[in-house]
C-alpha cells in the first residue's frame, strides 16, 4: 500500500442500518471537511443507505505536503507508530513548529527527515512548548488528525505532566488536619486541587498569557506528589482539563508557585537551565482499532537529579 493512500475497510454494525454513510463516519470520527474530501476523490454517495452487515472502503490520499526542510541529525526517541500516528518523546529545547529563528531545529524538520519518501503532511495534535519535554501526540493521515482532534476538543485525549514548582505545593492544598502528623504530609500522594482560571494573551506580548476574566476556560487539576525542603520545591502532577497556552504555567505561577526554571513566568535558573515541565502520560483512543493506548515517556535527566 502507497504511503499517501490510507485505506479503512468498515462492516456496517445493525446500529446504523437504514442510516447514511455520511452519519456513519462522523461517528467514526471523520470531520465535514474530511467527508466532502472523500465524497470528490473517491465519489461516494454519502447519503447512501446502509445496511447491516455491509463492507464500506474508505480511502484517505494524502495529497499535499508541508513546506518543512528536513533533518536528521535531530535526536528525539519513537515511544510508537502505527499507519494513523507517532508518539515521540521531545527533549527540552525543541521547538514544535519552525518560525522565525527556528527554522531546522525543531520537530517538524526531525518528523519531514523521518518521512522524506512520502507526502508528509506535518499535524502536531498535543503541541508542547518548546523547553517542555515528553510524550507528543502527531497525526500521520487526515483522518488520525479529525479523529484526535475532536478527542481533544472533547477531553478524550488524557495528558498528563510532572512539574517541579517554587514553595511547598502542600501550603496550596487544602490537606486534612488528620494528615499533617505523617512526616509533615511532606510525602502525601494524590492530594489534589482544581485551578479553573481564564487565560488571554498579554496586551503588547506576542506570547506571554495571563489569568483573566475574560479569558478563555481553562481547568487544571494539580496534584501535590513531594516537597523537597532542600531545594524549597514541590514536585507535582498536572492534568489538563482544557488545552491554553502556557496552560499549566500560567496557572502556577497565578497561585504563587510557579515552574521553575520558567524563562516567561519564573526565570530563576538556580536550579534547572529551563521550565522544569514534562509531559509524562498520554491516553488515548485509537482513531481505527478504538483500542484505549497509554504511552509513557521516563522523566528527564535534569529533573530526575533534582528529585532522587
Amino acid at each position: 500500500m502507497s504511503d499517501n493512500l490510507r485505506k479503512l475497510n468498515y462492516v456496517i454494525p445493525k446500529s446504523f442500518d437504514g442510516k447514511y454513510l455520511k452519519d456513519f463516519l462522523t461517528y467514526q470520527g471523520f470531520s465535514q471537511d474530511l467527508i466532502k474530501h472523500i465524497k470528490q476523490t473517491q465519489g461516494l454517495d454519502m447519503f447512501h443507505i446502509l445496511s447491516e452487515g455491509e463492507d464500506v472502503t474508505i480511502e484517505i490520499i494524502e495529497d499535499e505536503k508541508s513546506d518543512i526542510e528536513p533533518n536528521d541529525k535531530l535526536k528525539y526517541e519513537i515511544i510508537f507508530e502505527d499507519e494513523d500516528m507517532i508518539i515521540i518523546n521531545k527533549p527540552a529545547d525543541m521547538p514544535i513548529h519552525p518560525s522565525q529563528g527556528n527554522h531546522l531545529n525543531t520537530l517538524g524538520n526531525a518528523l519531514a527527515a523521518h518521512f522524506s519518501d512520502r507526502n508528509f503532511v506535518y499535524r502536531p495534535i498535543t503541541r508542547l512548548d518548546r523547553d517542555t519535554s515528553g510524550v507528543c501526540l502527531i497525526a500521520k493521515n487526515k483522518f488520525s488528525a479529525s479523529f484526535f482532534s475532536m478527542g481533544i476538543a472533547k477531553n478524550l485525549v488524557k495528558r498528563t505532566y510532572l512539574g517541579l514548582c517554587k514553595g511547598n505545593i502542600y501550603d496550596a492544598i487544602k490537606v486534612d488536619p488528620k494528615l499533617k502528623d505523617l512526616n509533615g504530609f511532606e510525602n502525601i500522594t494524590d492530594l489534589q486541587m482544581v485551578i479553573n482560571s481564564p487565560i488571554k494573551r498579554k496586551n503588547d506580548s506576542t506570547i506571554e498569557r495571563i489569568v483573566a476574566l475574560d479569558g478563555e476556560p481553562a481547568v487544571t487539576k494539580v496534584f501535590g506528589l513531594k516537597y523537597y525542603k532542600k531545594y524549597n520545591i514541590s514536585l507535582c502532577k498536572f492534568i489538563l482539563l482544557t488545552g491554553r497556552t502556557h496552560q499549566i504555567r500560567v496557572h502556577m505561577k497565578h497561585i504563587n508557585y510557579p515552574i521553575i526554571g520558567d524563562f516567561l513566568y519564573n526565570p530563576d535558573y538556580s536550579l534547572i537551565n529551563r521550565q522544569a515541565l514534562h509531559s509524562s502520560e498520554l491516553i488515548l483512543l485509537h482513531p481505527v482499532t478504538k483500542e484505549i493506548l497509554r504511552f509513557d515517556a521516563r522523566i528527564p535527566s535534569d529533573m530526575k537529579l533534582l528529585i532522587d
